[in-house]
């Protein structure tokens, strides 16, 4: 294999905004306004599987800091009050490519005699930022895919439109989005399974964009299933479909989507096959990534030390994080290796450039940045720039950051705390109370009144349990004017109120209190007195 050679010209990173850190957690809002007032994200009104409004808005916040996804559902309110028979799945993004985000959300019967989650439909909706900048995004939802799954009309008629069971099963890790056309309005959805030992079935949906000016007639979108071959010579690079896992799926350029295996390669369809071309290829992965196992996880849990990424220039990056051998309690001994690959030449190349070991990772952290020393993970490598790569660093089960490292050049160049999902509804009932206030002396003070730690960390409940996952690199806001888009600002306060609270809270833990000294200081008089006691004796001992 041979070493990736850097060139001499580097290709300079845009803007803070062209690229974005996007969480797979989306947030439910009641209201059907969107994340901020009068904010470019906010996208036209669209409407779920039953007929009720459905809008979609994005609080954006530069990287590293994770962009979150908000869905405004203002007529479910009704939801819950109706005991369910166990907790409803929350919406997920599941991809992006270009000026799309796909995600989806479970659709809730109104009926109160029917409340088995399990039964309501799901439905999958493209989030795209419009090619004008005096159009609002659009909100297409897909239609159900129906494709392989026996009907059943005498039961269909108890559930309006149709249940669950009745749609083909589609796994998020194996949904992938390829945005093509001059403004990306045209994109595909495609779903990649195992059929057999020797085939698999791609299930896939062209959308296809209006007419222009609205000259002749738009034509409605419908799933279709093929099957591929797998052929002797994948099996003879290394594919064995039977333990074939699609860790992620990737757009690469404007005509290939990507199923990757963090542990075998990458299956990759080509939807404009020329001249003897076959549909569906695979490229293993670099034969020293081969060497490792998959780690013990919880199943369907993602790997945290892997990940397969693509760059706006079309090269496709792996990152490995190897552990060698626990160093001490609060960190370990790793190395984070990289390596590239172009897919005109599907030859992986290594980036020694950005190889770290852990002790050099470590040395990154600046003097006054109370970054835990942990093993990194879930790695994101820029849009813009290769050698820029986010990690998650787990504090504790409350604390997460988020930091960028340039590889290249070994610097340290931003942190951020992961925001939850329940802190955004904080920060939505914040902005309709009268947002951050400040004091006369220019100091902020806490929102909301509260006193201590209470002035900002969400008290709402927690509906989805954080430990880690896959983020989605996305461009969605590059396709965006720049002053338009007003929720930056709610995302710098978010961050802002989060770290004073954990600074007020550490500071708190540091310094000893007047109380604890003086139980100290009675304690030890106490057992002096009880030593002088015994060694004296009743009669020798006087306290006084």
């Amino acid at each position: 294999m041979e070493p990736f050679q850097r060139p001499m010209m580097r290709t300079r990173t845009r803007s803070h905004d062209s690229w974005l850190i996007l969480d797979r957690i989306a947030h439910r809002s009641k209201k059907l306004e969107g994340v901020v007032e009068r904010d470019a994200t906010a996208s036209a009104t669209s409407h779920d599987c039953v007929g009720r409004p459905v809008r979609a808005s994005l609080r954006v916040a530069a990287a590293p800091a994770v962009s979150r996804l908000h869905l405004h559902l203002p007529d479910r309110e009704w939801v819950e009050e109706i005991p369910l028979a166990e907790p409803m799945e929350e919406p997920s993004v599941i991809a992006a490519h270009r000026n799309s985000i796909l995600f989806k959300v479970v659709v809730p019967f109104k009926d109160s005699e029917w409340t088995d989650p399990f039964l309501f439909p799901v439905d999958y909706f493209v989030y795209s930022a419009s090619c004008s900048s005096s159009s609002p995004p659009s909100l297409t939802r897909l239609p159900a895919c129906f494709e392989g799954v026996a009907p059943h009309p005498e039961e269909d008629k108890y559930f309006q439109p149709y249940r669950r069971q009745r749609q083909r099963v589609m796994r998020v890790s194996q949904l992938g989005l390829l945005c093509h056309g001059e403004h990306g309005q045209s994109f595909t959805v495609a779903d990649l399974s195992p059929h057999s030992y020797r085939e698999v079935e791609l299930c896939i949906l062209h959308h296809h964009a209006p007419p222009p000016g609205g000259v002749g007639t738009a034509t409605m979108p419908s799933w279709k299933v093929k099957r591929l071959q797998i052929t002797p010579q994948m099996r003879m690079t290394g594919l064995n479909l039977a333990s074939f896992t699609t860790d992620v799926v990737l757009p690469v350029s404007r005509r290939h989507l990507c199923w990757v295996d963090y542990y075998q390669g990458m299956l990759l369809f080509d939807f404009q096959p020329t001249g003897r071309d076959q549909h569906l290829s695979f490229i293993p992965l670099p034969s020293e990534a081969l060497r490792s196992r998959r780690p013990y996880i919880d199943a369907g849990a993602p790997d945290p030390f892997r990940r397969v990424s693509i760059t706006s220039a079309g090269f496709i990056n792996l990152v490995c994080i190897t552990k060698s051998r626990v160093h001490s309690d609060s960190h370990l001994d790793f190395t984070i290796k990289t390596w590239i690959l172009d897919i005109s030449r599907p030859k992986w190349r290594k980036d020694f450039g950005a190889t770290m070991k852990h002790d050099e990772f470590y040395s990154l952290y600046e003097a006054g940045k109370n970054l835990p020393r942990v093993m990194p993970s879930f790695p994101v490598v820029s849009l813009v720039d290769p050698d820029v790569i986010s990690f998650l660093l787990k504090e504790d089960d409350d604390i997460f950051w988020m930091i960028e490292v340039n590889m290249w050049y070994k610097k340290l160049r931003s942190s951020a705390v992961y925001i939850k999902e329940e802190e955004s509804e904080e920060a939505e009932e914040e902005q309709v109370g009268g947002g951050e206030q400040k004091a006369g002396g220019g100091e902020e003070e806490q929102v909301g009144g509260g006193e201590g730690d209470k002035g900002y960390f969400s008290k709402k409940v927690c509906r989805i349990f954080f430990d880690g996952h896959y983020f989605i690199p996305s461009q969605f806001s590059a396709y965006l004017s720049e002053d338009a888009v007003t929720s930056w600002e709610l995302s710098d306060m978010m961050q802002r109120k989060v770290k004073q609270r954990m600074a007020r809270q550490k500071s708190r833990l540091e310094a000893p209190s007047d109380q604890f000294d003086g139980l100290k200081i009675a304690l030890w008089l106490f057992l002096l007195c009880i030593v002088c006691f015994f060694v004296l004796g009743p009669s020798g001992f006087s306290p006084f």
